[in-house]
């Protein structure tokens, strides 16, 4: 099962790399696409078995998305992303939810913490209107939405926030998405007009659901570990393929005023070094989501530890792609230069992906406060 997966994943990824200018040109996954990732399992690759899911580990749906990413990096954001929130909005929501979403074979959602939501009770209900930005994947998701905070009963307290999530035929798209970069991701604005909806379509996921799945459970309660993954995961992937294509060109390429092939002694200790980096941040990233899974087998609840060494893996890993891949532009000289390129793709796809929240300054200064001793735990890392 688990190489049927892959072949069918990269196989997908291939497509849609061959139809590149088709997901820029739409500003979004081509449905089909979509759909044929909901046949294969891809967006069900962390839920557990008893709900129908892969039951895969961490570490296999990071592998994964480094493959896809390899090839296609917006189609892989939107699957690596989706398999990891629907993981963590089953670990922390109602049964009755994860009933009614999982109904649907091709279950995915679209969501976002950035923008702005309001919950007002009503009875057993509530009512929802909101309007959130960078909504990956909202055309081809089947629930949308975005956090959403209650009314606070003294000024000055600080508002509980839920995440809210309607099906998206009650959600208005907003298709504002430009970029000049992980353009295919059609992560667009969605607006939800003022409606009353079920009590259990509101989701905090820094606490657990009622069930207990297994070590999938550990993707709700524990920070945004699997947010911060996927953008690692797209970052290696994007490196990785642009340190394949660069080996092939320079091996033929010239040097401008020489016969010799360019890939002279200077030219090969930079591809190793680059090289031995990549290999380096992939195994940190791995090696933090087996330590990590370990615990979550054990105790759906993990250490502070794990989700700091792990938050500073896909840091590093981020960060560390961007330089690879920057570092490869400089090598290649003007093979950078076509606009339908792969390594201006790579380039431009790597600092729009990099540029994501989850592993923003604010967010590294959070973990150093924590790691440090200087503030006792924050959710969000």
């Amino acid at each position: 099962m688990s190489n049927d997966l892959s072949l069918a994943a990269i196989s997908l990824a291939k497509e849609a790399d061959a139809r590149r200018e088709e997901l820029e040109r739409g500003r979004r996954i081509p449905s089909d696409l979509s759909r044929r990732a909901g046949d294969a399992g891809l967006f069900r690759q962390l839920l557990s078995t008893e709900l129908g899911g892969l039951g895969r580990s961490a570490a296999d749906w990071f592998r994964l998305g480094v493959d896809m990413a390899r090839w296609e990096a917006s189609f892989s954001w939107i699957v690596t992303q989706a398999a990891g929130d629907m993981a963590t909005y089953v670990a922390a929501a109602d049964p009755s939810f994860t009933t009614a979403f999982l109904a649907d074979k091709h279950a995915n959602t679209a969501s976002s913490d950035n923008g702005a939501g309001t919950l007002t009770p009503e009875g057993d209900q509530f009512w929802l209107e909101g309007r959130w930005g960078f909504c990956s994947g909202c055309q081809g998701a089947t629930w949308v939405g975005g956090l959403a905070k209650l009314p606070v009963a003294n000024t000055g307290d600080v508002p509980e926030a839920r995440f809210a999530l309607v099906p998206v035929d009650r959600a208005i798209i907003d298709e504002n998405w430009n970029t000049m970069g992980m353009i295919g991701t059609g992560s667009h604005t969605v607006a939800v007009e003022k409606q009353l909806i079920p009590a259990a379509w509101t989701i905090r996921i820094d606490l657990w659901s009622e069930r207990d799945y297994g070590p999938m459970s550990a993707a709700a309660g524990n920070s945004a570990w699997p947010v911060a993954t996927s953008v690692a995961a797209v970052q290696l992937g994007l490196a990785r393929r642009a340190l394949d294509a660069a080996a092939e060109l320079l091996k033929v390429k010239t040097a401008r005023r020489a016969a010799a092939p360019l890939i002279d002694p200077r030219v090969q200790y930079e591809l190793m070094m680059a090289e031995g980096a990549w290999s380096a941040c992939y195994a940190g990233v791995e090696q933090a989501l087996f330590r990590l899974w370990e615990h979550a087998e054990l105790n759906r609840r993990l250490p502070v530890e794990d989700r700091l060494v792990l938050f500073a893996a896909n840091v590093h890993a981020s960060a560390s792609a961007i330089r690879i891949i920057g570092s490869i532009c400089d090598l290649i000289g003007s093979s950078v230069a076509p606009a339908q390129g792969i390594f201006g793709a790579c380039l431009r796809d790597a600092r729009i992906i990099g540029s994501h929240a989850i592993l923003s300054g604010p967010k590294v200064e959070i973990a150093a406060q924590m790691r440090y001793g200087l503030l006792e735990d924050s959710f969000w890392v």
